[in-house]
């Protein structure tokens, strides 16, 4: 009944695919949310502590709170059996001695099919003998493990009643949509308020319905693969774009550099050869100051030593000198 054999969920599933990304250990009480996403049931007490709301951790989105909270959302028995097979076939390859898990003492020797427990021959003994367990299908471990391997699909325990224990999980109401027990029928699910199906016919029905979304999902899924590797092709062109981009930027940038270099080198030297030429006036300026300088010093020596040492024929003679001064 269900997509795919047991068999190839025994060959594909892993310890990630059991574990609660929340924690990141294998579930405990795992629940499912609508989205399909499972956590433990303490790991969504814990985060709807913290943040006041149901949203899932995965796809984010937001849920309303059944009636009792965490513990009302609906349980993952999927999840949980297939934490239960991983189990079995973790024991098998490891060759673990299984203990009894009625007695919890004996070396099981036997499965009950319907309980999901290892049993030792004692506790077979009582089973096959109490009326409410002469039903169940018992198995030796060695059937039990040549059936797993060989026809997994028959290993499928019967489900029984959350509410009437005992009882095999026959119906379901469509009213409700939940699978019901024959009591149940009779007490919460009564007729004609209830309307009832047998369990298997709407399974049937409903994996009709479900290969048909699955076959919608996949065509979303390709087309949504195509358009992650479009938008990784985009990412990668746009990455590449913008390198060439920057690369160009620099290489404009170098170029006004060495153009701003350039014209820095030019006014530098049209700045020194500006300046040579008038430090060369100015040189040849210095050196006429200078030479004037020390005419005008050596005159005003000689007039000087005239003036106290000369005589007064000394000084008539040299009247002329005053020519000497005004030149000067």
């Amino acid at each position: 009944m269900a997509a795919a054999s047991d068999r190839k969920v025994l060959e594909e599933i892993g310890e990630d695919f059991l574990c609660c990304t929340i924690c990141l250990e294998q579930f405990k009480s795992p629940k499912i949310l609508p989205c399909l996403h499972t956590f433990c049931e303490q790991c969504l007490v814990t985060l709807v502590e913290k943040t006041g709301s149901l949203n899932c951790p995965e796809c984010r989105q937001k849920y309303q709170l059944p009636v009792g909270g965490v513990p009302g959302i609906k349980g993952n028995f999927f999840m949980a059996n297939l934490i239960e097979i991983f189990k079995q076939r973790l024991e098998s390859r490891q060759g673990a001695v299984l203990k009894c898990e009625g007695c919890q003492e004996n070396t099981a020797t036997h499965r009950c099919m319907e309980c999901k427990q290892y049993i030792c021959d004692s506790c077979a003994k009582v089973h096959r003998n109490i009326l409410l367990t002469r039903t169940h299908k018992l198995m030796t471990i060695e059937e039990f493990e040549t059936v797993q391997s060989t026809s997994p699909v028959t290993l499928r325990a019967v489900e029984y009643c959350s509410v009437h224990n005992q009882n095999e999980l026959k119906f379901y109401c469509e009213t409700c949509q939940v699978p019901v027990c024959s009591d149940c029928t009779i007490v919460k699910h009564r007729i004609p308020e209830h309307v009832h199906r047998d369990l298997k016919d709407a399974a049937d029905e409903y994996l009709t319905e479900l290969k048909a979304v699955v076959d919608k999902l996949k065509v979303k899924e390709q087309e949504a693969e195509k358009n992650k590797t479009l938008a990784k092709q985009i990412h990668c062109d746009l990455t590449e774009q913008c390198s060439k981009e920057e690369k160009k930027v620099r290489m404009k940038a170098e170029e006004i550099i060495k153009k701003i270099k350039r014209e820095e080198q030019r006014l530098i030297d049209e700045l020194k050869n500006n300046y040579k030429m008038k430090v060369k006036r100015a040189v040849v300026e210095i050196d006429v100051m200078e030479l004037k300088h020390g005419n005008i010093k050596s005159t005003c020596s000689y007039i000087e030593m005239l003036m106290h040492h000369g005589n007064a024929a000394q000084l008539l003679s040299q009247r002329l000198m005053q020519e000497i001064v005004s030149n000067n």
